[in-house]
Formats: structure tokens, sequence, C-alpha cells
């Protein structure tokens, strides 16, 4: 019965995606959760107003500072992103992904629908931002609150040029460096399943820390550097602070008995796929994941369900003030805040020009595709060719990057079904 269920089902998909563009605009109005009956989903939406409502004047001066950026990426002018409004009024940081390959005028509009034209003055390269200059207007400036980052739990609220705000969700690893020479990398994959204390190894990375130190899959890590640990989110805050080449002290359980490992903490090989890639892949579908979402040198990870195109504007904590610019959606359950402090750093220093930073991004990506080519001819044993790379129109990417959407979307659904008729065995 899974057997043909499952053919129905993906011949139900390919058939899907012929009707991509005309079904594209219902299917992202619905729920994350597609399964859930009609009546949920309307108990649901309530709730969810009724909190937006309770959150939405903390985000009212924020909103001030939030502007739309609109560009034509290939498919005629549209809203790509949040600007947030920095100096005194004439200048706009965004993110710079998202604008890389626009064509013609750049328009950032405000709360109140005012309009103005807009040129990109330089690129902050690391952080994916890039600094907007306007031509001959100003909007409100915002005001990047001082001190620390806010820790682990605090609430955020993510300001739109709308009245309601873009999102909300709690700080989940605390502020540190996505840059893989920056982290310290354990080197293992958890297992999603176990229920117990500590968080137990499902995979370990060849070559990693752990391997090295002697740990094994099916231990179980107790407490990193003195911490305790009891889920994915307290590893990374107890790795969060260690830098590579430094050693910690990792207790852990082998077969219920208690020992202790000396681990010299490695840094995250670049493109390098990382443990449980088959979780990490599930993680991103259902949703759409910003083109930059990692290696930024200081961000905040949180639960906030951001969409791709409301990245780049100001969030604020419960008491209104501006603790960072979200700059990526990750996955279904990530997204990334540079903090405020970082961004007043980056903002006395001068951007790279628009020139260097595209010149950076070519390089990145011939690099990454050089590196992606390398671990095939591994895997292939080197006998099979090259793949010819065959130029595409931007109009064919952006098709062919909702089609795929359509198809994750899909498959997640179909996992769903498969999921539920596994529970009533």
């Amino acid at each position: 019965m899974k057997t043909t269920l499952m053919a129905v089902l993906l011949t139900a998909a390919m058939l899907g995606t012929s009707h991509a563009q005309r079904q594209r605009q219902a299917r992202e109005s619905e729920p994350e959760v597609p399964m859930m009956r009609p009546e949920e989903a309307r108990a649901i939406q309530a709730q969810r107003s009724e909190f937006f409502d309770a959150i939405r004047p903390v985000t009212q001066t924020a909103r001030l500072s939030t502007v739309w950026i609109w560009a034509d990426t290939g498919r005629g002018r549209k809203p790509v992103g949040f600007g947030t409004v920095v100096g005194d009024g004439s200048k706009v940081l965004t993110k710079w992904s998202e604008i890389a390959m626009a064509e013609g005028t750049i328009l950032v509009v405000g709360h109140d629908s005012a309009s103005a034209k807009a040129t990109v003055a330089g690129v902050y390269q690391e952080d994916d931002l890039a600094m907007l200059t306007l031509d001959g207007a100003k909007f409100q400036p915002v005001t990047l609150a001082k001190g620390d980052a806010p820790k682990l739990g605090k609430m955020l609220v993510a300001a739109s040029p709308e009245d309601s705000p873009a999102g909300f969700g709690v700080v989940a690893v605390e502020s540190r460096s996505l840059r893989d020479s920056d982290q310290a990398f354990l080197g293992v994959g958890l297992e999603p399943k176990y229920k117990g204390s500590g968080v137990k190894i499902g995979e370990i990375q060849k070559g990693s820390a752990a391997l090295d130190a002697g740990l094994s899959e099916g231990d179980v890590i107790l407490a990193l550097g003195g911490r305790s640990v009891n889920s994915s989110f307290e590893l990374r805050n107890a790795l969060t602070g260690h830098r590579p080449g430094e050693r910690v002290e990792v207790r852990y359980q082998r077969g219920g008995k208690d020992a202790v490992a000396n681990v010299l903490l490695k840094e995250k090989k670049e493109y390098e796929g990382v443990p449980n890639g088959r979780l990490r892949m599930m993680e991103r579908m259902g949703t759409n994941p910003s083109l930059v979402r990692s290696g930024f040198p200081a961000a905040l990870q949180t639960d906030m369900p951001l969409e791709r195109d409301r990245c780049g504007g100001p969030v604020v904590d419960l008491d209104g003030k501006v603790i960072g610019i979200a700059i990526a959606r990750a996955d279904r359950t990530r997204s990334f805040i540079i903090p405020s402090a970082h961004l007043t750093q980056i903002l006395a220093t001068d951007p790279s020009s628009v020139d260097a930073a595209r010149l950076a991004m070519e390089k990145e990506e011939q690099d990454r595709q050089a590196v992606a080519q390398n671990q095939q001819d591994d895997e292939d044993g080197g006998g099979r060719p090259a793949p010819r790379m065959v130029p595409m129109k931007r109009q064919s990417a952006e098709a062919l990057r909702r089609h795929l959407t359509d198809m994750e979307r899909l498959m997640e659904r179909m996992r769903e079904e498969m999921e539920g008729m596994d529970e009533g065995e």
C-alpha cells in the first residue's frame, strides 16, 4: 500500500510543477503546516492575529525606519526585501545578494508610500549588506541599541513598513561568528529521536575533532566545556565563545558509563557537507531560504519564520529597542540577525565597491563549484566527466527555482502523509 501511495504522490508531484506559475500565489498564502484541518487553520490564524495586535506597538518606531526595496531581478520590478534607514536618513542598508543582479533603477518605498530612487554606494561583502544612497530624499534613520546582544530565550520582533510586524521569535543561539574560519567545529550529527539526558551522536564527520578525540556514534554527550547540553541548541551555545585550536573537555556516556574526552576543536571546512545532511535538506523544505544564509561574521540565531523578501529590516526587543537587522532565512527553523553592536562597527568603515563585490561573488561561486566537482570525482572514482556549465537566462533560473520550491513543498506533504501512516501501524 505504501509503495502504491508513494507512486501516486510522486506522479501528482511531477504534474503539479506544470501548474506552478498560476498556483504559486495561492500556495504562498498557505500556513507552513499544510495538513491542518480548516478549523485548525482558522483557529491558529485568529490567535496569530491577536498576538500580532499585542506586539504591534513595540515596532511602531522602528517601522518609520523600515522600507521596501523594489528592483528588477529578472521578473519585472517587485519588492525583493526590506531596508533599514541609517545615517542622516539618506542611506539605507539592505541585503546585497537580493539586489546584486538588479537591472535598472532601485526604488525605496517607506511606510507612508513615499518613494525615492536609490543607487548602490558600496557593499559590506562578509555581512551580505549593501549601502544604498537615496536620490534627493530622506527617511527617518534608525537608532541602534547599545550594549550586549540579546541573550538566549529573549523574544524579538521584526519590523515592517506595513502596520503589522514581519515576524517574531526567540533567540535560539546567542551571537557568534558563522564564518568557517571562526567556528569551533565538533563534527557530530545528533540523533533527533533521542529522548534521554544529553544529546546522542548519530553521525561523526570524517577527520573531525570528535573522531580524533575518540568519540563514537551512539555516545551521549552530557556537557561541553563545563556546560550541560540537552539539545542541539545548547550544544551550539556551549561551542559559542570557543575557537578552532582550543581544547575543551567533553563529558559523555558510553554504554551507561561516564567518560571524559579532551577535544581539540577544529574549524569547519568551507563548502563541506555537514553531518545529518538529509535532516538539513528536510529542514529547508516548505520554505524559501535566502540566497546567502551563512558565513556572517556575527549573527544571532532565532526561530523567527521570516519570509525571504522580509529580510533586511530592523528587529526590536519587547522594549522597542533595535537590536539588529534580519539578514537571512536559513531554513524552516532558523533565521539570522546581525546584532546592533556589529552594525555600529561596520558602519564606521568604508564599504567595498560594487565591482569588487561582484567579482568576489563570482570567485566564491567558482570555488564552490570546483569543490563540489572534486567531491563528486572522489565519489565516482574520477570516472565521470565534469558537467559542462551551460549559461542560463535569469528568467529561466528564476522559473527553475520556483519549480524546485514547489517540488519541495509537495515532497514535504508526501513525507507527512507517510509519517502519518507509520504512526497508525
